[in-house]
């Protein structure tokens, strides 16, 4: 009993006295997570919490990309921020967030519910082959494409890129004036028979005609009616002989304009009194000027003052240099000092040699200031020598000459004098309408296709009944020689009417068609404004208009041309804004016309000179085919624009770019060929809400298309009560949403609704 008492005293003393030290227990080690569950609706990018309870340090990790966590490490008790992306797929995702720390785990599991969003990817129809969009490529030949390594494009140039111009799906070329010229851009026409030899050669524009016309692309020549270069012999052998030129009458001539006006003898006013737009210019020559020794004398000494000429053999004077107080400004010997020989008398004695004439000035200033020239009145402008004439101080005061003066008048200014078809009730008959005529008869022989008329509204001056008949007359005319070359249809004739739509619509009572100078603005308008509340009722009424003066009358429409600032520059160089107008103009009723350059994204102001709008095209990163000195009349001088016209800017890299203006051109234009609503179907509302959104059917036979264009900068919502099912055209992004349409900024779509 004693020695089991000891043992235990013994261990017990062993445990607590010395010996091994007690055992110590482990940690206890937690972790725990909650939620266990987040739960997201699709657009739901909020932030979620998830409370971690930890006895160490964690990690946190996230199992698709979609989903975010912060932050992603710590240690002991936190709280972790979850956030989505916004679930733009049609079904839900899942996914789990991780929670790691020491030996334990612990997860959050994440559902994302699905958007039910059906993004559009079109589908278009094959194109059979059959063009049929009636789209017109504005073309300026000595900008386009140069084959032979002058510095001017020409015919062999745009055969080349035929294939190009194919592609864009264009169905005709627009050839900017292909006549000899003195100009580098041809509306200063000098041979209406012949062609520019720095384009080519007549087989060469042959050439041209049947290679586009085996691509199934029209050929449309730039005819200049309203009036001639300085160059042309018509001209040439007026200046030499006005009174026994045979062209005497192809030109609008007046030895007293201010009265045949008055008097409604200036035939191509027809029938106003003044002219809408343009001026006279002097012939020149020897009947108004005179070479010779000549005394001057200028009498001061009244109210009214007189100069008189005399023909002398007196020894001639130098100018007065000193202190002259008037001078004889002649010709091109200028301003020429006379002398005070008594007061109020001044003399000069000189050698003249003039082809105009003279003034008298008080003032040596060459701006010619208000009250310093002195010459004829109006009506009275013949000096006769030896005689005593009075001086005209009126702002009208003209050149005093020395014999009867013949003007000429020009629309356009002096370098352009105005054709003369006679009076308007019988300019058929006018020597001027048969030689135009015949000279259209000699290119529809050749295979031309159409005409664009330049400057119509000049023809008669701004008259629109005189210019109606012109044009109607001339047309016909035309038109009889195109049948009689063995075509079926009706010539293709174009007017540039450029005027607002209650003159331009008028125009269709002489012509087929005319260029609705309204739309282009109208879309950029619509574009800046993010309004297109009007847009489908103004198309409409363009269309009603013109059908009204015309059962066949084609609408043509266009962005901007070569007289205008670029549509890039409209629209602030906005390349969404670009595509998009490239889209509505291309799936709109009527006649589109496309501007060299425009299908490219280029932008130019009109400056001192035409050259930022006229600019050449870039083919390749090389710059190969380019008409570097096309753009000025000495064909010296450089005016491209390299900030532009570039390697990155050229049609081999924006075909490169599915995305690049070009290849929206392109996308548009196919889908025009290919479905015959769009090329030539009729326009109905659609009548889908929001002002941003401009929406319209389509409809020819038994195909109906619903074409819809978000104008707006932002996303925006669209109830659609059609199908919606068979998406054939898309710019930007589309989705769709059970009924509704959801159309990113400046994105455009077309669905097939039936066929």
């Amino acid at each position: 009993m004693k020695r089991f008492v000891w043992i235990l005293t013994a261990a017990f003393c062993l445990a607590a006295c010395g010996g091994k030290e007690p055992i110590t227990p482990e940690p206890v080690e937690t972790l725990s997570v909650s939620p266990a569950t987040l739960s997201f609706t699709d657009e739901d990018t909020s932030t979620k919490l998830v409370s971690v309870t930890s006895s160490s340090a964690w990690t946190a990790s996230a199992s698709a990309a979609w989903m975010h966590v912060s932050p992603t490490s710590g240690g002991g008790n936190a709280s972790v921020s979850v956030t989505v992306d916004a679930n733009t797929a049609v079904g839900a995702r899942t996914g789990s967030i991780t929670i790691s720390g020491g030996s334990k785990t612990a997860s959050v599991s994440v559902t994302q519910a699905g958007a039910g969003k059906i993004e559009v990817v079109p589908s278009p129809a094959t194109f059979d082959g059959t063009k049929r969009s009636g789209t017109t490529y504005q073309l300026l030949v000595y900008s386009f494409a140069d084959s032979d390594g002058d510095g001017v494009g020409d015919f062999k140039g745009i055969e080349k890129h035929l294939d190009y111009l194919d592609d864009l799906g264009v169905t005709a070329l627009w050839l900017s004036p292909s006549h000899p010229t003195d100009s580098y851009h041809g509306y200063d026409v000098n041979d209406y028979m012949s062609l520019n030899p720095l384009f080519g050669t007549e087989a060469d524009f042959q050439s041209l005609i049947d290679a586009a016309h085996a691509k199934g692309i029209k050929i449309y020549m730039d005819f200049v009616l309203n009036h001639t270069g300085l160059g042309h012999a018509w001209f040439q052998s007026l200046k030499a002989d006005p009174a026994k030129s045979p062209y005497r009458d192809y030109y609008v001539l007046s030895t007293d304009p201010s009265s045949d006006a008055v008097a409604g003898r200036v035939e191509n006013y027809g029938g106003s009194k003044s002219a809408g737009m343009g001026s006279w210019f002097s012939l020149g020559g020897d009947n108004i000027g005179y070479k010779g020794r000549l005394h001057f004398k200028v009498d001061w000494t009244g109210s009214a003052k007189y100069v008189t000429v005399t023909e002398t053999t007196e020894a001639p004077q130098s100018p007065n240099t000193a202190n002259a107080s008037r001078w004889i400004h002649v010709g091109n010997q200028g301003s020429l000092g006379m002398y005070e020989t008594s007061t109020g008398i001044f003399e000069l004695t000189l050698d003249v040699d003039t082809e105009w004439g003279f003034l008298v000035r008080t003032s040596n200033d060459n701006s010619w200031p208000s009250g310093t020239k002195y010459g004829g009145a109006p009506g009275n402008t013949v000096i006769t020598l030896g005689k005593p004439f009075k001086l005209d101080n009126s702002s009208s005061a003209a050149d005093i000459v020395f014999g009867e003066a013949t003007y000429y008048f020009g629309a356009f200014g002096s370098y352009m004098p105005d054709v003369n078809y006679g009076a308007y009730t019988s300019c058929e008959t006018s020597p001027a309408f048969k030689e135009t005529v015949a000279a259209a008869t000699k290119w529809v022989n050749m295979g031309v296709d159409g005409f664009r008329l330049d400057a119509v509204l000049w023809v008669y001056n701004a008259q629109i009944t005189p210019n109606q008949r012109f044009l109607s007359l001339w047309y016909d005319a035309v038109n009889a020689a195109y049948k009689a070359a063995g075509h079926s249809d009706n010539i293709f004739m174009v007017g540039e009417a450029w005027e607002d739509h209650g003159i331009e619509k008028q125009y269709y009572k002489g012509l087929i068609s005319n260029f609705e100078f309204n739309y282009g603005g109208m879309v950029s308008g619509m574009l800046g404004n993010h309004d297109a509340t009007g847009y489908v009722n103004a198309v409409n009424g363009y269309l009603t208009d013109h059908k009204a003066v015309r059962p066949d009358a084609i609408t043509s429409i266009f962005l901007t041309n070569h007289d205008q600032d670029r549509f890039a520059e409209w629209v602030g160089k906005n390349e969404a804004k670009e595509k998009q107008a490239a889209a509505i103009l291309l799936s709109t009723p009527g006649k589109p016309f496309l501007y060299q350059g425009e299908e490219l994204g280029y932008y130019g102001k009109k400056g001192s000179t035409d050259a930022p709008v006229r600019q050449p095209i870039a083919w390749d990163a090389g710059l190969t085919d380019l008409p570097r000195y096309a753009l000025s009349d000495n064909h010296k001088s450089d005016l491209t624009d390299y900030n532009m016209v570039k390697a990155a800017n050229s049609v081999a890299a924006q075909k490169e770019n599915t995305n690049s203006v070009l290849n929206v051109y392109r996308t548009w234009s196919r889908l025009r060929n290919t479905y015959p609503a769009l090329a030539d179907g009729e326009m109905t509302h659609a009548g889908l809400t929001g002002s941003s959104i401009a929406s319209w059917y389509m409809s020819s036979g038994s195909q109906k298309l619903l074409v819809v264009h978000n104008i707006a900068t932002s996303q925006k919502e669209v109830k659609v009560t059609d199908s919606m099912s068979r998406p054939v055209a898309l710019l930007g992004t589309a989705q769709i949403k059970d009924q509704t349409l959801i159309l990113g900024a400046n994105s455009s779509v077309v669905f097939q609704l039936a066929d």
